[in-house]
């Protein structure tokens, strides 16, 4: 009870500590967020570049002629320009634009995973503190039983072996608690460098997510990594169309010239002869190729992400039964068991050594419980990861 009651002035006391929402706002205005951004926006452009047309040209020449009669300037006016892919515009536009969503897709999972990323931090670092405040509690209960095996000690209650076995126990404690609060200020370390644009002093903690035994997944093809690899499948079809078409480009020119004697105005038009090279079905072969192998690769990474997922959400199951044994069953137990242990000893009818047993089986249990705890959370979010599971998601 006396453990209870601390952790919950702890939490009271972290009221005004920053939440994972603020830190999540301060990751959508970090420097990897825009990074992120800056090169979905980069990538939309450059794939744009592709299938633009050139523009047009226009040039112009000035001479200076001279025959036996006369002699003068004469000039000639050049407009040209070469269309690439000119009867494939509606199979360019589907290459580009399933592109550009597979750039954005693709930069809204990195998002995704970034947000998790934090989440996790975030979770690992208020179980730490959890299981700091609880080793520190724990000790200072400790330091007190010892206090009291001592003195019985050097009143020939209990014998040396006891006493130096308990004040074994103690600095073993002592030394866990101090591995404890390391590990917190690690984690809280680990958690600022992904929050760059916050100061975290505290942690409030008191929006962890719920242990659940079960957590329920989405339907695989709405995976972000699968809608990506869609998109990408569905623009190198559509770029296998356009070098279907039967020209693979055309060029024109009309051009206008004054010479000495006479005025001349010119049309032109220029055909590639594709079926001279094997470059036209080079590139189809290309596109058709990547199809097939992206095609694969979905098929690959959805299985790959329905085994990893199963295993993870057994893991959890797992962890949560064990959680909820030790939290419903073993530590009232053993608080029970303390309170006993501890009303005999008060009133005279129980020995020390019983006391001491129980309250060493109470920290113990304690301690595992907040382990199992933080074990659960990284299983959740290596899940949540895995399955693109919706979490605090950057917009």
């Amino acid at each position: 009870m006396r453990l209870k009651i601390f952790l919950i002035l702890s939490m009271a006391v972290s009221v005004y500590a920053q939440n994972l929402q603020e830190i999540l706002d301060s990751l959508a205005k970090s420097k990897k967020i825009n990074s992120i951004k800056a090169k979905r926006d980069s990538e939309i452009a450059n794939n744009e570049l592709l299938f633009s047309y050139d523009a047009p040209s226009l040039g112009a020449t000035v001479a200076h002629a001279k025959d036996t009669q006369r002699s003068g300037s004469e000039y000639t006016v050049i407009f040209s320009q070469n269309i690439s892919h000119p009867f494939s515009s509606g199979s360019k536009k589907n290459a580009t634009d399933f592109a550009t969503k597979s750039f954005k897709q693709a930069a809204v999972h990195d998002m995704h995973i970034a947000s998790l990323e934090v989440a996790s931090k975030y979770h690992s670092a208020c179980v730490a503190k959890e299981m700091q405040e609880s080793a520190a509690m724990l000790l200072s209960m400790q330091n007190e039983r010892f206090a009291k095996v001592k003195k019985a000690y050097e009143l020939g209650e209990v014998s040396k072996k006891d006493m130096l076995f308990n004040k074994l126990d103690l600095v073993k404690l002592s030394k866990k608690t101090n591995g404890y609060k390391r590990e917190y200020l690690q984690e809280l370390s680990s958690l600022q460098q992904s929050a760059e644009n916050i100061e975290i002093d505290s942690l409030s903690c008191s929006d962890l997510l719920n242990l659940t035994e079960d957590v329920k997944l989405g339907n695989i093809d709405e995976h972000d990594e699968i809608k990506d690899l869609e998109f990408q499948q569905k623009s190198s079809l559509a770029s296998y169309d356009v070098y279907s078409a039967p020209l693979s480009s055309i060029g024109y020119f009309a051009s206008f010239a004054d010479e000495l004697d006479t005025k001349r105005y010119a049309v032109g038009i220029s055909i590639p002869l594709s079926s001279l090279t094997a470059q036209k079905e080079q590139a189809r072969t290309k596109y058709l190729n990547h199809s097939s192998s992206i095609g694969l690769q979905k098929e690959s990474l959805k299985k790959e992400i329905e085994l990893s997922s199963k295993s993870l959400q057994i893991r959890i199951k797992t962890l949560y039964n064990e959680h909820y044994n030790l939290k419903n069953e073993v530590i009232p137990l053993s608080e029970e068991l303390v309170k006993l242990s501890k009303v005999a000893l008060d009133e005279g009818e129980g020995m020390i050594m019983e006391y001491i047993d129980a309250s060493r089986s109470y920290s113990e249990n304690m301690l595992e419980m907040l382990e199992i705890k933080k074990s659960y959370y990284k299983e959740l979010f290596e899940l949540y990861r895995v399955a693109d599971k919706e979490f605090g998601e950057i917009i």
